[in-house]
C-alpha cells in the first residue's frame, strides 16, 4: 500500500501597508511612527495649517504613534513680546489616521516646558513685567519616540473642544503657503518663509485647512492640563496588533483511508476572517485537493500495475497447463 506524508509549512507573507493621516498642531510638530521620523511641520508659527502624512507599517508590529507638539513661546512663556501687548498662547493637537487611530484621552503625554511658573507669577511675572517670568524645562527623555520606550509614568492627555482650542489662522495655497507672520511683533512675513523671513519649502499637502479636513472628525483636541502655560508636549499612543498568522501544520495523507486531516489555529478571535486569513484558507484547500488527487493517482497506478502482474501470471499458468495436457495426451 502506497503511503505518503505531506508536510505543509504555512508562513504568512507579510506585505507592508501604507497608512496616511492628517495632523494639526498649534504651532509646530514632529511626527514619529514606530521609532522613525515621518514628518516635521515646516511652519513654526502661523498660518495654522494641517499636514497630510504618509508612512509604511509592516502589518505585524504594534503601531506606536509619537508626536512632539510645540506651542510657540519665548523664554518668558509669552508670545508677541515685541509689542505692547504680549500674551500667552494656547497649544493644541488633533490628528486622525487611515487605520482608524485618532487623538483621544487614551493618548499619553509628557510636558517638556511649562511657564510662566507659579513661582515667577507670584514674584511679579506678567505681560508688563516679562523680566520676572521664568519657565520650567523638564528635558526631553532619550528615545521617547521609540517603540520600546516605557511611557507608563506619563499622564493621560486632556481633551478640549474645537471651541476651546480653535482652528487659528486659516492658510491659503496658491502655489505657496500663505501668509506667515512673526511671533514677536505680528508683522506679515510673506509666503513660504520661516519666522526669520528666510525662504523655506512648503508643499500643498503641508498647507491644508485643518478645519476642512478635521472639522467633522471623531478625533479630540489634546493638550496638557494647562492650555496656556504648557508649551512643549510629547504625545504617545500605542495600538496593539492582533496577529492573523496561521501556524505550521502537518497533514498526513494515505492512499487508502489514513488519518483525517485536521487544521488547527491558535487564533481565538471570533471576528470575521481577514483577507489574509481567507487567502491562507483557500491555499490550504487547494493544497489538500492537489495532494489528495496525487495520492489517488498514485494508488490507481499501483492498483493497475498489480492487476497487470496478476493477469500476466494467470496467462502464463494457463499456457503451462495446456502444454502439460498436450504431453499427457501423446504419452
Amino acid at each position: 500500500m502506497l503511503r505518503s506524508t505531506a508536510i505543509l509549512s504555512v508562513v504568512s507573507t507579510v506585505v507592508g501597508v501604507t497608512l496616511t493621516g492628517t495632523i494639526y498642531c498649534d504651532n509646530q510638530f514632529s511626527f514619529y511612527f514606530n521609532g522613525q521620523l515621518v514628518a516635521t511641520d515646516p511652519v513654526a508659527f502661523t498660518p495654522h495649517q494641517a499636514v497630510q502624512v504618509s508612512f509604511e507599517w509592516d502589518g505585524v508590529s504594534d503601531k506606536v504613534y509619537a508626536i512632539e507638539c510645540q506651542d510657540y513661546a519665548s523664554d518668558s512663556g509669552y508670545e508677541y513680546i515685541g509689542t505692547t501687548s504680549p500674551q500667552l498662547g494656547d497649544g493644541a493637537l488633533i490628528a486622525e489616521f487611515s487605520d482608524g487611530t485618532v487623538t483621544t484621552a487614551d493618548w499619553k503625554l509628557f510636558v517638556v516646558t511649562h511657564g510662566p511658573t507659579d513661582a515667577s507669577i507670584a514674584a511679579g511675572c506678567s505681560s508688563t513685567n516679562l523680566d520676572a517670568c521664568a519657565i520650567d524645562d523638564y528635558g526631553t527623555p532619550t528615545n521617547w519616540f521609540s517603540s520600546d520606550f516605557d511611557d507608563s509614568a506619563w499622564t493621560a492627555a486632556t481633551t478640549y473642544t474645537a471651541a476651546q482650542a480653535g482652528w487659528g489662522t486659516t492658510p491659503t495655497w496658491s502655489g505657496t503657503c500663505c501668509t506667515m507672520t512673526s511671533p514677536l511683533d505680528r508683522s506679515l512675513l510673506g509666503c513660504n518663509v520661516n519666522t526669520a523671513g528666510v525662504q523655506i519649502t512648503v508643499t500643498e499637502s503641508e498647507c491644508q485647512d485643518p478645519q476642512q479636513l478635521l472639522g467633522s472628525s471623531s478625533a479630540s483636541f489634546l493638550w496638557g492640563s494647562d492650555m496656556d502655560r504648557d508649551n512643549k508636549i510629547l504625545f504617545r499612543h500605542t495600538v496593539a496588533t492582533i496577529s492573523n498568522t496561521v501556524p505550521s501544520t502537518t497533514i498526513p495523507t494515505t492512499s487508502t483511508g489514513g488519518t483525517p486531516v485536521v487544521i488547527t489555529s491558535t487564533d481565538d478571535d471570533d471576528d470575521e476572517p481577514t483577507p489574509l486569513g481567507l487567502g491562507l484558507i483557500i491555499t490550504f484547500v487547494i493544497l489538500i485537493v492537489i495532494l489528495s488527487l496525487f495520492n489517488l493517482y498514485s494508488y490507481c497506478k499501483s492498483d493497475e500495475s498489480n492487476k497487470d502482474d496478476h493477469s500476466s501470471t494467470t496467462d502464463y499458468d494457463m499456457r503451462e497447463s495446456q502444454r502439460s495436457n498436450s504431453r499427457s495426451h501423446y504419452v
